[in-house]
């Protein structure tokens, strides 16, 4: 309910949002090459990307929950056209989960140490928030390619989740520490990993210390089922099996002897 509210007061109030003292204090005066035709300089060089890495625990734990909101990609992104428009949506959003969303932390919320999920009654922490905006964006017709999660780590050695918009200027940092949108080599993060362009459930690598060319990264088509998804399925699809071998034999289940059993069968058969 909290989160549909959240979605109905932002798509009510339209892509501007006021908020006395909660923009960036980076004026878009500052970002376009002449104020009067609203164009924006270009704001940084592109992120260096690495190759495919495990998504976070906690992300996996969200696409299984609902695939449909980390399925689809593109073969061919392109980065969205930072207008002055755009611009004032990113502020506009940010702004509003930032000051609208109680920030709490998973443990206190749900009663466990990481779930990534919009954000509910009582509030969010960090990844909650940054899929909300990305949510929010998307429902104003920026791409999901140019919406990426990201994970970063703090001075202090903390892990802490953004959202980067991708744009032809540069990619900007949407954050709930930091209000103000900035470049990504503008913060004090140390960068670890984020989704993948091409495929919203792949993850890419960011660290420097891990960091190797994608350049052997295969992907799986577009509209292909997310492989996690599929295969958690497939293990939810044998526990109740072992369930009733445990229960009408008193043995330790043993999928490598049922899978032999079942290959013996299938000779049998012939």
């Amino acid at each position: 309910m909290f989160t549909k509210r959240i979605l109905t007061l932002a798509m009510t109030a339209g892509t501007v949002i006021a908020l006395a003292g909660c923009q960036s204090p980076q004026g878009i005066a500052q970002l376009m090459n002449n104020p009067e035709d609203g164009n924006i300089v270009k704001i940084s060089a592109s992120m260096p990307v690495g190759q495919q890495v495990v998504p976070p625990m906690g992300f996996i734990g969200f696409c299984l929950d609902d695939p449909a909101q980390c399925e689809g990609g593109t073969d061919d992104p392109k980065n969205m056209h930072l207008t002055k428009a755009r611009w004032d949506e990113l502020n506009a959003v940010n702004d509003y989960v930032n000051t609208n969303v109680p920030q709490v932390e998973d443990i206190a919320n749900y009663g466990v140490s990481e779930k990534w999920s919009y954000p509910n009654a009582n509030g969010g922490d960090c990844e909650d928030l940054a899929l909300l905006k990305r949510k929010m964006l998307i429902e104003r017709g920026w791409s999901p390619s140019d919406l990426l999660i990201s994970v970063v780590r703090e001075w202090n050695g903390e892990g802490h989740a953004i959202l980067i918009a991708d744009t032809d200027k540069g990619e900007l940092v949407l954050d709930n520490k930091n209000w103000a949108i900035v470049a990504w080599d503008d913060t004090p993060y140390t960068w670890i990993k984020r989704q993948s362009r091409k495929r919203p459930y792949i993850w890419v690598d960011l660290d420097q210390k891990t960091f190797r060319t994608a350049a052997n990264d295969t992907l799986p088509p577009v509209g292909a089922p997310i492989p996690f998804v599929v295969a958690a399925r497939q293990m939810q699809n044998v526990k109740p099996a072992q369930a009733i071998a445990t229960a009408d034999t008193g043995l330790r289940p043993s999928l490598a002897a049922d899978t032999a059993a079942l290959a013996e069968e299938k000779t049998a058969m012939r």
